[in-house]
């Protein structure tokens, strides 16, 4: 009788010490296991300023309180490492937005323009953008030169990206000088336009409204995939579900969205970034992580599971994880 009493207390102390808790975390399905003895961290949080699939992952043990293996923080060196490389560092994007937002503040009280610009040629002190043939810029110049003012030191936008530059200056025109220059020496000496302003947006307009048409049928219908956007945007595919149409309101004016997303006054990136602005709390699901997000008249379903879809829906109220797979 002792015995089976000692057994019974082995296998619940071996119970308790080698089977694990778990919790889901709210920063985008981060998932911990914690025992006793150990605890196994599986990251999934939601990149502040993604061009891509717009999560980090990793996954970190422990053993009684000893990290034994975390390529979490080794991905994350390595990406700051590659992105400093490829022009597209996640970090200093952020630290670009936290500039911007104090340019904002700096500039309350003046009239500010916006256009949307194809990045031609860029250092870390300055960009040449060839603003879209839509913009009223265009009219005027073919392409700008747009001085920071401060050096951006190790990350650059990336060439063929399209950004939206914010300016409250006006925009200087070449000289004659300039331009007799360059048609005496044959473009060797480019007569461009300049501003100065470091409010540059990457994922499109922030303020916008998005509506849909319903359609009589529901099935999926690819739409683009992210990079026929931008060839440096991770790949994955936008997809409409039960609807006609989805339109996009900017600025006062209604266009389509993959209008829209073609012409960089939005990404799919920043659909994202809004959707969780509008709701923090959406449910994470357990197939890896994808999130649904169920608007009044539409839902849209990011797609993150573990077999490596990261597509994106936008649908009808009814659509359902199941109906993306």
């Amino acid at each position: 009788m002792k015995k089976k009493i000692i057994i019974a207390i082995s296998i619940i102390i071996a119970v308790v010490l080698l089977f694990p808790s778990r919790t889901v975390l709210k920063d985008g399905g981060t998932v911990k296991y914690t025992a006793l003895l150990y605890s196994i961290t599986k990251y999934h949080r939601l990149a502040p300023m993604s061009s891509g699939s717009g999560y980090d992952e990793g996954i970190s043990i422990k053993i009684l309180g000893l990290e034994i293996f975390n390529n979490f923080k080794e991905s994350h060196e390595q990406q700051n490492s590659n992105d400093v490389q490829n022009s597209n560092q996640t970090d200093n994007d952020t630290n670009n937005i936290n500039s911007q937002n104090s340019n904002l503040q700096a500039m309350e009280g003046k009239v500010k323009n916006s256009f949307v610009g194809t990045i031609l040629e860029e250092t870390t002190t300055y960009m040449i953008v060839q603003p879209n043939e839509d913009e009223e810029e265009r009219k005027e110049y073919e392409k700008i030169k747009v001085s920071y003012g401060t050096d951006h030191k190790d990350y650059l936008y990336g060439i063929g990206r399209k950004v939206i530059i914010n300016y409250t200056e006006k925009i200087v025109p070449p000289t004659n000088k300039q331009i007799a220059e360059n048609k005496e020496y044959d473009c060797i000496i480019e007569p461009y336009a300049h501003i100065i302003t470091d409010d540059i947006l990457i994922n499109g307009y922030e303020d916008f409204k998005l509506s849909v048409k319903n359609s009589n049928k529901n099935k999926a219908v690819k739409i683009l995939n992210n990079t026929e956007l931008y060839k440096d945007y991770s790949d994955y595919n936008l997809y409409y579900y039960g609807l006609d149409e989805v339109n996009i309101t900017i600025e006062n004016k209604t266009m389509s969205l993959e209008e829209a997303l073609r012409s960089g006054k939005m990404t799919l990136g920043g659909l994202i970034i809004k959707a969780n602005k509008d709701y923090p709390d959406a449910e994470i699901l357990k197939d890896g992580g994808s999130i649904e997000y169920h608007y009044p008249d539409y839902t849209i379903i990011k797609l993150h599971t573990v077999t490596g879809n990261r597509d994106i829906y936008i649908g009808s109220k009814s659509l359902q994880i199941e109906d993306c797979k």
